[in-house]
Formats: structure tokens, C-alpha cells, sequence
């Protein structure tokens, strides 16, 4: 309670702007004091609350509090234990605050009631433009009603009907119908999340009417909906004509190579369409295949408009690595490509490495969870000394050595445009730190490395201090859980650890696990509240 009595004093005598509380458990009594302060004050325009146990008795004081608030602009109230009845206070504040722009309700318990309440403030409110009510168990009848609000509100362009972490809605293919023709003629929504939410191929055959007609949906995320190729095809055929959809997630889905083809078939008509996920780490698994991956790599050809792929889990092994290389060769548009955990080995690796000698757009490469070992990494590291148009490059996970890091830091000493570097869960070791160490001396790209989990100890940490003395360009290195005694860092730590707090104070870079809590605190005082 005490950083709430202090989060107080500030809001009322200080200027700041943005406050954030997440995971004290202030519960209700604190949102008290805090709903205190927001009725008089003038400046706060931004709230996290997030996983603080507030309750509806907390929300009720908070939403009396927007009543006469006329600046905060973002409230997170995720993960606070908040039922309906804490939701229908905070409708009843929304009819008459003018200036709440985003509210995040994600992980709580608001159901279809709360729901309700929402939908019959949207239909008069004018300035709510975010809504997150993800994983709050919502069903079909709160689909309803909120469909009925979009049929009229003008305001909205997020809604966030997805899940949260483990927890779901569950608006089935009823309220996705409901939703998908009042989203047929809306003019406003943007992004629509239905992750997790047992739409099936019904579903996707609803909302694909509604692309048909619709002028202004560019985000959708189907993340594990169970729509199968069944449910794909009815979607890429609303992908021929529409024209505005950019971002489209159907991870988890059961797809197979049949629903690649059908994907291809869109892909190569489509020229709106950025950024396709297809991801696999999710319950209901896709499992293209090689051929769904020849599919998608012929579409890619002729495509013109994709700029993002993420194939995560997409079982595409060296194999498809290679169809993929011979794409990226000559790509003019692609510049994510993520293929995390695809048991890609070094052969994998080499192929694209020859093919990012070549390409010239490619800017964000993830190959992490792979195999590619030292000789994959060798492959790269040569690869990023001629190439200048990698800025960020993951390869945690990848049974990479120290030797396999005297290659990558060969690589760097030359390399002008990475920025950002993982080597999370790597096994590199004080060795492997001074392979780094003397890659980075020279190097003036460089601005985040993440070594998480890499072995790296206190001799290690005396390398990276050494080199970081007259280095002006990396700002954060990532050491989290490493090397630290019982009672606090060893030396050499601790004066890296104080290096890269003068380097940009504003950063928290190193903690042990026992002190990253109360950091946090500190930072936000240090930083946003001092």
C-alpha cells in the first residue's frame, strides 16, 4: 500500500503523465485512494493497474472517478478479478467520460452480462476507440448485443474478443455470425482478435461474407478456431476481392496442404494482404507440410504486397528451408520472416545464408528453437559480413557454442546495420562472452544483445565490461538470471550492471531474479514519477 500512498502524493502535486502500478495488489482499498486523486487530477493520462486485484469494488470507486476525469486517455484493468458488476459501473461512467480513448479488461470475469453493459454504452459513446475484453468468458448472447452496438457506433476501431493467456470466450460460430454482418457494413473497426473461440469453418464462412462488403477491417486474427481447409477456402475467396484486409492470423487451425493451396491460389491474386501467420505452437495444430510449403513459396513468386511471414512450428525442416531460400533471393517485398522451431538444422541454415547474400529487403530473420548449431551459425555470421540490410536477428535456442560465437562476432566486427541480437539459452559460456566481447570493440550497430541463460559468469561479464568501455552504441544488454550469488552480483557484474545504467539510465539492464520485482518499482519512481 505504501507505493499506492506515494503513487498518490505524485498525481497530485507533480505533472506526470503516465503511471504504472501493475502487480502490487493494491486491491480495492488502494483503487480508493487512487480514484481520490484522479477526480481533481489534471494531468494523468495513462493508468496500468494490470494484476492488481481491485475486484468490482475497486472498479466501482475507478469509474466514479471517470465521471469528472476529463484527461486520462488509457486505463489497463487486466487481470483483476472483475465481474459484471464492476463492468456496470464502469459503462455507466463511460455515457459521460469524453475522453478515455483505451480500456483494457483482458482476464477477468465480465461474461455476457458485462458484455451487455459494454455494448448499450457503445451504442451512445463517441470516444472509445480500443476495448480489450479478451478471455472474460464471454459467450454467444454477448456476442449479440455487441454486434448490435457495432451496427451503430462510429467510434470504435479494436475490439479484442480473443483469449488471454489460458483464459477464453467462447462466442462459438452464433456469435461470430452475429458479428460478421453487423462487421459487413461497419465503417470504422479496424482490427478484429476472435482467437480461441471455437468459431469453426461455419464462422469462417460468416466472416467471409462480411469481407466481401467490407471497406475498412485490416487486422484478423483466427488463432485456433478450428476452421480447417474447409473454412480457409471460404476465406481466400473473400481475400480475391477484398481489398483492405492486411494482417491475417490462422495459427492453430488444423491446416493442412490442402488449405495452403487454397492460401497460394489467394496469395498470388491478392495485393493488399502484408503480413500471413500460420503458426503451429498453438493447441489446434497446422501441419502444412512440404507441399503446403511448396504452395506458399510459389505464391510468394508472383506475390508483390506479403511483407511478413510467420511460419512457427510449420514442420518445414531443411527441405522447405531450401524452397524457401530460392524465394528470398530475388523477394522484393518480404522483410519478416519467422521461422522459429522448425527443426531447421545446419543445412537448413546454409541455404539461407546463401540466400541473404543476395537479398537486398529482408530486415528481421527469427530462426530460434532450431538446431542450427555452430556450423548453421558459421553459415550466418559469413553471411553478415557482406550483408546491410539485417537489423534484427534471433537465434536463441540453437545449440550454439563458444566456437559458434567466434564466428557470429567475426562477422559483426565487420557488419554496420544488425541492431538487435538473441542468444537466448545458448550454451557460450565465459569463452563464448569473450568471442563477443572482442566482436562488439569495433562494432557501432549493435544496440541489443539478449544472453539470457548463456552460461556467461563472472569472467565472462569482465569481457563484456572490457569491451563495453568504449563502446557508444549498444544501450541494452540483457543478463537476466545469470551469473549472481546468494546475496547479490558478484563483482565484475555489479559494475557492468552500474556501466550500463550510465549508459541510458532510463534502462533497467541486468537484475537477479530476487531483485527484478522491487527494480521495477524503483524504476518506475526513478523514471516516471521523479
Amino acid at each position: 500500500m505504501i507505493f499506492v500512498l506515494l503513487a498518490l502524493k505524485f498525481i497530485i502535486k507533480t505533472t506526470i503523465t503516465t503511471l504504472n502500478l501493475d502487480a502490487n495488489n493494491i486491491g480495492a482499498e488502494g483503487a480508493s485512494y487512487l480514484a481520490s486523486a484522479l477526480s481533481c487530477n489534471t494531468t494523468l493520462t495513462i493508468l496500468d493497474l494490470n494484476g492488481n486485484n481491485i475486484g468490482d469494488k475497486g472498479t466501482r470507486y475507478l469509474a466514479n472517478a471517470l465521471k469528472r476525469n476529463q484527461t486520462l486517455i488509457s486505463l489497463n484493468l487486466t487481470n483483476n478479478k472483475i465481474g459484471a458488476d464492476g463492468i456496470h459501473h464502469m459503462a455507466n461512467a463511460l455515457h459521460t467520460n469524453m475522453t478515455l480513448t483505451t480500456l483494457n479488461l483482458s482476464g477477468n470475469e465480465i461474461g455476457d452480462w458485462g458484455a451487455i453493459y459494454l455494448a448499450n454504452t457503445l451504442k451512445n459513446n463517441k470516444t472509445l476507440s480500443i476495448l480489450d475484453i479478451s478471455g472474460n468468458k464471454i459467450q454467444s448472447k454477448g456476442a449479440q448485443h455487441l454486434a448490435e452496438a457495432l451496427q451503430t457506433n462510429s467510434a470504435l476501431t479494436a475490439l479484442n474478443l480473443g483469449c488471454y493467456w489460458h483464459r477464453l470466450n467462447n462466442i462459438g460460430k452464433v456469435g461470430v455470425q452475429c458479428l460478421a454482418e453487423a462487421i459487413a457494413d461497419n465503417e470504422t473497426l479496424t482490427t478484429l482478435n476472435l482467437s480461441s473461440n471455437k468459431i469453426t469453418r461455419e464462422g469462417a464462412e460468416y466472416l467471409a461474407r462480411a469481407l466481401h462488403s467490407n471497406k475498412t477491417l485490416t487486422t484478423l486474427n483466427l488463432l485456433n478456431n478450428q476452421i480447417k481447409d474447409e473454412g480457409v477456402k471460404y476465406l481466400v475467396d473473400a481475400l480475391r476481392t477484398n481489398a483492405t484486409l492486411t494482417n491475417l492470423d490462422l495459427s492453430g487451425n488444423k491446416i493442412a496442404s490442402k488449405g495452403a493451396r487454397f492460401l497460394c491460389d489467394a496469395l498470388q491474386k491478392n495485393t493488399t494482404l502484408a503480413t500471413l501467420t500460420l503458426s503451429s505452437d498453438y493447441p489446434a495444430s497446422n501441419n502444412v507440410g512440404d507441399d503446403g510449403v511448396r504452395y506458399l513459396i510459389n505464391a510468394l513468386r508472383n506475390n508483390n504486397t506479403l511483407t511478413e511471414l510467420n511460419l512457427i512450428c510449420g514442420q518445414i525442416e531443411d527441405e522447405g528451408t531450401r524452397y524457401l531460400a530460392d524465394v528470398l533471393r530475388n523477394h522484393t517485398t518480404l522483410t519478416t520472416l519467422n521461422l522459429e522451431n522448425n527443426a531447421i538444422t545446419a543445412v537448413g541454415a546454409q541455404y539461407l545464408a546463401n540466400a541473404l547474400r543476395d537479398n537486398t529487403i529482408l530486415t528481421k530473420l527469427d530462426v530460434s528453437f532450431n538446431t542450427i548449431g555452430n556450423h548453421g551459425v558459421h553459415y550466418l555470421a559469413d553471411t553478415l559480413q557482406t550483408n546491410n540490410t539485417l537489423t534484427s536477428f534471433n537465434i536463441a535456442h540453437n545449440e550454439i557454442e563458444a566456437q559458434g560465437i567466434k564466428y557470429l562476432a567475426d562477422g559483426l566486427q565487420s557488419n554496420t546495420t544488425l541492431s538487435i541480437l538473441n542468444l537466448v539459452n545458448n550454451d557460450i559460456g565465459d569463452e563464448g562472452a569473450q568471442h563477443l566481447a572482442n566482436g562488439l570493440r569495433n562494432n557501432t550497430a549493435i544496440t541489443e544483445i539478449n544472453l539470457v541463460n548463456t552460461q556467461i559468469e563472472a569472467k565472462g561479464a569482465q569481457y563484456l565490461l572490457d569491451a563495453l568501455r568504449n563502446n557508444a552504441t549498444l544501450i541494452k544488454l540483457n543478463l537476466l538470471s545469470l551469473a549472481s550469488t546468494a546475496h547479490g552480483l558478484r563483482p565484475p557484474m555489479l559494475e557492468l550492471h552500474d556501466h550500463m545504467r550510465r549508459m541510458n539510465a532510463s534502462m533497467r539492464y541486468f537484475q537477479t531474479r530476487s531483485e527484478q520485482a522491487q527494480d521495477q518499482v524503483d524504476a518506475s519512481a526513478d523514471d516516471t514519477i521523479l
